[in-house]
């Protein structure tokens, strides 16, 4: 490691050690070229790629030998073979010979010269303006990765001082020149390049990209001749987890002036054309832009044997397997794979597929969003007998798609009224889609046929509870209106909750006067307004909270929370309000100065924690930039019966403050208060209907709600039928983003990062319930595998080198509650216990000069996580104590 830092330093000091020296007027203003003189300049190239986990600004301690470079040299033959009348414009011809290729991707170093011959077989041309060039010219039948190398040549006879902005091989850059005693210094920012059809990235995504980029270029010169010039890149394409992981590309290009020859021999031919007729044999109209051109990237041997690849990977694709990391990897390799085929192969797996892996094959088809897969599942959609289940997973898969496209919401929209008529919890799949979809493709598709007819579908729906359920995923301002007509009105309590809980996807910051009015209202039961339930004044206090609230809103929040008349949503609102006030700098603040000015007495007789009802945030995970936070809360009506019970695990990006949930599960419930209470008091509300509901939200994005029990015969069928071993309800595999780049250097090589993640998740549970006994006990199992790819490589048509990354793990979450309501108070436990894994990592390092053999260089790694309990609070821990008798 030391003498990679030596090497590093001395190979890029020219470019970094001028910040020390004092800028002069200039170096010189004439730069010129003689026609009768050869320019003999000796070319270096390199680049240097490795994989790097950063703890914050700084390196990790975590060290990686997975390096990949190499060096290429040549020696380069510059003349003016046409000038203009006042000989400050020329035509130079450039010239290579003399390709050397050194590998050092490994301790040893191979020389290839034959595999190089390409590079040196033609020369090439481009106008050049004191400075400036403006055009250049290649022989038809050079290849692109000899065009794409004498580019970024040509590009450093560029060095025009009173230049804002360049095209090069980087693309249009903003470039800055500082003047120096002996050197002109030229840096390059924000440069955009050629997109190509194959980069993209998540539309809205969990883990946090980023790209830094820096080059700096430095020019000597000698009589208004270029003794020596240097450019050199540094890009980190860095990706966030639980590590902050990516790679570091450096590369530099260099020409050093040797030797100025006299040749007056050379013909200068009397105009342009004539020149690039008899060197290139090309018109003036064939020019090149400088910018860079990619070569297509082969994949892995697989492409070619698509189906064998899902033969040979069937037991990981198969449904038993959802929840383990063989499932994660071998559904992100699937996603590639099919990426790269075509649509008559696609129908014929489709066809083929055995039940155990179609499910799995759907969703990888419909991950890798190409016209061609959407086609093949819709068809297979189409033709098949069990269209329901199919219509299930391919509803999913398009709800966690990570980069939608316009044609998946046209197909969903098209065929809405066949979820529809197949029945209810179908149709409700295919508005909570829609929604995910629009979410995603909004910002940049704002004003599409589709998103308007999306618009005008919500319009025309008569089912209210499924725009909101859409609403939800959609986040999206431009709906903002219909929720507050609906929270305005707040005459359907089901209907009104739902409405307030796709508000609360939208940033509380931003609330108009109106919304918030609208919630004081609710909240606090004001004189006019419909008498609601506990459920939808929790949402409205939660919301409240969020805002920026003033003070007179705060106290009388805090108020409301010595209110005995319902004194488990008062316990509820304080315990909200304190844990927020931990965590948020502002509202403790205002917290400290209600309290300093006397505004409301708060002892501990009003304060004190008295009531099942709670709120309480915890780390999970903390690194730099972000963490993993759980929240659990509930809430419990007047006699202690379970109204809301949620669970929530997000991350919170420290920076840009914001909120993202991975996984959330909450279950709502009415009418228990008979079956809590002896004396058979009534519910809070009335008219209360019996009935509960699980919600499950994964990734940001709601899943269609599940009913546990409506009415007492539901109430017993659930008691009597209730799974007593772990059983799973719900399996998918998720990929969770999708992110391709090309990163252009100045030499003229092209760097592909791609990185995807995915995961296979299993939630499975059982409950025992006790009416006799009066208890209860339920376990939900979250079955995670995890799994991140990510590469560099490099590819043209003498050299391919780069790295491949995985890393995966499985992760087990069990959330265990138990209630005793045999006497009063209630006591109700929870416990959250993560199980032992490991983290795998595989390291690969590969290389293939074109004529020598292709060599690959692996390591890999596996980390011991421990398990943990998380605790809760110590009145929970009590109440665990008294439930399973711990003295």
């Amino acid at each position: 490691m030391t003498s990679f830092i030596i090497l590093c330093f001395l190979l890029f000091l020219p470019a970094y050690s001028l910040d020390t020296e004092k800028p002069k007027e200039n170096v010189t203003n004439s730069y010129e070229f003689q026609s009768n003189i050869d320019y003999i300049y000796h070319y270096a190239t390199d680049v240097h790629m490795d994989h790097k986990i950063w703890a914050g600004p700084e390196e990790s301690h975590t060290k990686r030998n997975s390096d990949a470079a190499f060096h290429l040299y040549a020696r380069i033959n510059l003349t003016s073979v046409w000038h203009s009348a006042d000989e400050k414009q020329h035509l130079l011809k450039l010239e290579l010979s003399e390709a050397r290729f050194v590998n050092r991707t490994h301790s040893h170093s191979m020389i290839d010269c034959l595999a190089l011959s390409t590079l040196t077989r033609y020369p090439s041309m481009f106008m050049w303006d004191q400075g400036i060039v403006s055009l250049s010219y290649f022989n038809e039948n050079d290849n692109l990765a000899a065009i794409n190398l004498k580019k970024g040549i040509i590009s450093l006879f560029q060095y025009k001082q009173d230049n804002k902005t360049e095209a090069d091989t980087l693309g249009k850059c903003n470039t800055e020149y500082r003047i120096y005693e002996d050197r002109l210094v030229k840096d390059k920012t924000d440069c955009s390049n050629v997109q190509y059809s194959d980069e993209y990235s998540s539309a809205k995504q969990a883990f946090n990209y980023s790209m830094d980029f820096q080059s700096t270029c430095v020019y000597q010169f000698e009589n208004g001749t270029i003794k020596s010039a240097s450019c050199s890149d540094m890009a980190f394409p860095r990706l966030v987890i639980p590590e902050v992981a990516g790679f570091r590309i450096m590369s530099r290009l260099s020409v050093d002036l040797i030797d100025k020859t006299d040749n007056d021999k050379h013909q200068v031919f009397s105009s342009s054309d004539a020149a690039l007729k008899s060197i290139l044999s090309i018109t003036s109209d064939q020019y090149h832009p400088l910018e860079t051109e990619k070569q297509n990237h082969p994949c892995d041997d697989y492409c070619e044997r698509y189906e064998e690849f899902i033969r040979d990977h069937s037991k990981d694709l198969a449904r038993l397997a959802v929840g383990n990391r063989t499932a994660s990897d071998a559904f992100l390799h699937l996603i590639a794979l099919t990426k790269r085929q075509g649509e008559p192969m696609l129908n014929k797996v489709l066809e083929k597929a055995s039940k155990t892996i179609k499910f799995t094959i759907i969703e990888a088809f419909v991950s890798a969003q190409t016209p061609a897969s959407l086609n093949a599942v819709l068809k297979s959609f189409d033709s098949s007998k069990n269209k329901g289940e199919l219509a299930e997973v391919f509803l999913m898969a398009s709800a966690f798609a990570p980069r939608p496209s316009e044609l998946l919401l046209e197909k969903v929209l098209e065929r809405l009224p066949k979820f529809a008529s197949m029945d209810n919890l179908i149709e409700q799949s295919a508005y909570l889609a829609l929604g995910a979809i629009v979410n995603r493709l909004f910002d940049a598709n704002k004003k599409s046929a589709a998103i308007e007819k999306y618009t005008t579908l919500l319009h025309n729906t008569k089912k209210k509870s499924l725009v909101y359920l859409s609403l939800y995923n959609a986040k999206v301002e431009l709906y903002e209106s219909m929720i507050v007509d609906e929270i305005r009105r707040c005459n359907d309590t089901a209907v009104c909750w739902l409405a307030l809980n796709a508000l609360s996807q939208y940033n509380p910051e931003k609330f108009s006067k109106e919304i918030i009015d609208i919630l004081r209202s609710i909240y606090h039961e004001q004189a006019g307004r419909p008498k609601t339930n506990l459920q939808i004044r929790q949402i409205c206090g939660q919301l409240l909270l969020r805002t920026d609230i003033s003070i007179g809103d705060l106290i009388n929040l805090i108020l409301s929370s010595f209110d005995k008349t319902n004194h488990q949503l008062g316990v509820y609102m304080w315990r909200l309000i304190s844990s927020t006030a931990e965590h948020n700098e502002l509202l403790f603040r205002k917290m400290k100065y209600i309290s300093a000015g006397g505004l409301i007495d708060m002892t501990y007789d009003s304060i004190a924690y008295k009531g099942q009802s709670d709120f309480y945030r915890r780390p999970f995970v903390e690194t730099f930039g972000f963490g993993v936070y759980y929240t659990v809360s509930q809430l419990m009506s007047r006699l202690g019966a379970l109204r809301e019970s949620d669970f929530d695990l997000h991350i919170q990006q420290h920076e840009k403050n914001e909120k993202f949930n991975l996984l959330s599960f909450g279950v709502s419930a009415s009418g228990l208060e008979a079956y809590v209470s002896d004396d058979g008091k009534a519910s809070d509300t009335e008219d209360e209907n019996l009935q509960a509901e699980l919600r499950i939200s994964l990734l940001n994005m709601q899943l269609r709600p599940v009913v546990l029990f409506n009415g007492v015969t539901g109430l017993m069928s659930a008691v009597w039928s209730a799974p007593s071993e772990l059983t799973s309800a719900f399996k998918s595999n998720v990929m969770v983003h999708d992110l391709s780049r090309y990163i252009h250097l100045h030499n003229g090589f092209i760097v592909h990062y791609e990185a995807q993640s995915a995961a296979s998740l299993d939630l499975s549970g059982m409950a025992s319930i006790s009416l006799w006994n009066k208890n209860s006990h339920s376990v939900i199992r979250i079955s995670s595998g995890l799994s991140v790819h990510s590469h560099v490589d490099i590819l043209n048509d003498f050299v391919i080198t780069g790295i491949n990354v995985t890393i995966n793990t499985n992760a087990v979450v069990d959330y265990t509650t138990d209630v005793d309501y045999s006497e009063a108070p209630i006591s109700v436990c929870m416990q959250m216990s993560v199980h032992p894994t490991k983290v795998y990592d595989h390291v690969e390092n590969f290389y293939s000069l074109k004529r020598t053999k292709s060599l690959r260089w692996s390591a890999n790694r596996a980390r011991h996580v421990l398990g943990q309990d998380y605790k809760f609070t110590p009145k929970n821990d009590a109440m665990c104590r008294q439930i399973h008798l711990i003295k």
